[in-house]
């Protein structure tokens, strides 16, 4: 039996979480042997790992006092790498942003992974704060690099061009019968409803857009609902803003561990984000048979966002205009889901 080996954060409410968990699910327990290695033991979901999947906690030391931090996390590094050494046949880091995970995979695998899971080009707009971040946890080291889109990879080769060879450009996984029978669920929403679902965080989703959009819808009069599921850093900022402008047209539901009722309800889903690596949310909104709008313009060797969403500029005024149009046509081409896996 292969050993095999995954280095992520937490399983807390995210995208790269919720691919994980997939990913997981489809391993084959008879031919791995598998470790999911996490710096925190939580999330909600934690209850979703399967069985046969040994959890290990490395935790990071956040003492105040920086020489001693690193020198507890430098030792902590060395022991378990000493320890595992080449001990999985496969290991893979999961977190790309994470930089002991990064480093913990390279001595530990006999074969090396790094998955990533974002357009980091539009994250770090200068090519030394770029290369820096990605030099810091070893990319060009990896065996082999998996990125989620075609366009986050096209757009780091010209800045690592040795790693083309090696990288691929995937789909992330997903249980499509298990979604529809969740969706079942039964809840009431408003008519004319838009839906928003991911991490509250404006740098990369900027949901500020959306809330001034519904602002407008608020004083035009217009009869459209939004709700929003999910947590994250700005939460409490988007809360305020709601309260300040008194959007009664704009509801936060906070994390679910079933969203897909909203989504299959829904008339419009909508992703504002500056940026993306490749939105699991509009797949699933897709498979539910929910109109789907966009500034993400995504694909894989054999899949195309284009075809089935609504897609906008990443500017406000053509996100509103996008989401009238979007709410009165018909759905675009039908998402197949034989051909997307």
């Amino acid at each position: 039996m292969k050993k095999l080996f995954i280095a992520g954060y937490s399983l807390a409410f995210g995208g790269i979480e919720k691919s994980l968990i997939q990913l997981l699910k489809n391993i084959d327990p008879n031919v791995y042997e598998v470790t999911l290695l996490l710096q925190k033991k939580e999330g909600a979901y934690l209850k979703e790992v399967p069985s046969f999947v040994q959890i290990e906690e490395y935790k990071v030391s956040h003492f105040p006092i920086k020489i001693f931090r690193k020198i507890y996390n430098r030792m902590h590094f060395l022991y378990y790498t000493f320890k595992n050494k080449q001990k999985y046949d496969h290991a893979i880091c999961y977190v790309p942003y994470d930089i002991p995970s990064s480093k913990i995979v390279l001595k530990v695998g006999k074969k090396c992974t790094y998955w990533i899971h974002s357009n980091y080009t539009y994250i770090y707009k200068e090519e030394n704060t770029l290369r820096d971040f990605f030099d810091t946890r070893g990319i060009t080291l990896f065996d082999q690099i998996v990125f989620v889109s075609n366009e986050s990879r096209n757009d780091l080769l010209p800045f690592y061009p040795t790693i083309e060879k090696k990288s691929v450009s995937v789909n992330n996984l997903f249980d499509f019968d298990d979604m529809l029978k969740k969706a079942e669920e039964e809840i009431s929403l408003p008519l004319i409803h838009l839906l928003f679902v991911g991490r509250l965080e404006e740098e990369s989703k900027g949901i500020f857009r959306l809330l001034a959009i519904m602002k407008e819808f608020l004083e035009e009069g217009k009869a459209f609902h939004l709700s929003i599921i999910g947590d994250g850093k700005d939460k409490k900022k988007y809360e305020q803003y709601k309260k300040e402008h008194h959007l009664s047209n704009v509801t936060f539901l906070g994390s679910k561990m079933n969203p897909y009722p909203y989504m299959k309800k829904a008339d419009l889903l909508v992703l504002p984000s500056y940026y993306e690596g490749f939105p699991l949310v509009t797949i699933e909104a897709l498979a539910l048979g929910t109109k789907v709008l966009t500034t993400i313009c995504v694909s894989t060797f054999h899949f195309s966002l284009k075809d089935y969403v609504f897609l906008c500029k990443n500017d406000k005024n053509d996100i509103k205009n996008g989401i009238i149009k979007a709410v009165e046509s018909k759905p675009k081409k039908k998402f197949d889901f034989v051909k997307f896996q």
